[in-house]
């Protein structure tokens, strides 16, 4: 079976699976998340393949900007080393497409042994080609605590609002 049918499996089987959860719960594993994995900010941190949200402060304060971005991390800018390039989850509206997006990180974290690159998820960008999801950020515009998440728990934070996770 290849990448995307057995990431579009799970993220189905996962998607039917969560509908049953309740707001409460959804609000008891917002807090379980900031508590298990809230942590300072570092080039670890940061790394490609990372499940992280943060607090942003923008240099454009007129242009639309995600104040608290929940991002897959692609690693440092090629053009910028000050910068990291992310896929922003919270510009997928449907939260069928960010499970979707998550299972096939983890699907593709587990097949390339921990390693995500920009040229591995070109293709999925293209799937999302409506919403603006690839972002770059200002490093040093980041909020020093970041809450990186494990791989194993990728799908339940991709039914998380960003917002839910602000430090």
């Amino acid at each position: 079976m290849n990448i995307f049918k057995n990431a579009a499996k799970k993220a189905k089987n996962f998607i039917d699976t969560i509908k049953k959860a309740t707001k409460k719960t959804k609000q008891q594993f917002v807090k379980s998340f900031k508590r298990n994995y809230m942590s300072t900010k570092t080039p670890n941190s940061l790394k490609a393949g990372s499940l992280i949200a943060f607090e942003y402060n923008a240099i454009d304060q007129d242009s639309k900007y995600d104040k608290k971005p929940f991002i897959v991390s692609l690693g440092q800018s090629k053009t910028n080393k000050k910068h990291i390039i992310g896929l922003n989850i919270n510009w997928i509206k449907s939260e069928k497409q960010r499970v979707l997006l998550a299972s096939l990180i983890v699907e593709m974290l587990t097949k390339k042994n921990g390693k995500l690159e920009y040229d591995d998820v070109k293709p999925l960008i293209k799937k999302f080609e409506n919403s603006p999801i690839l972002r770059q950020y200002a490093i040093r515009r980041m909020s020093q605590k970041v809450i990186k998440m494990p791989t194993d728990v990728y799908l339940r934070a991709a039914t998380m609002i960003g917002p839910d996770f602000s430090s």
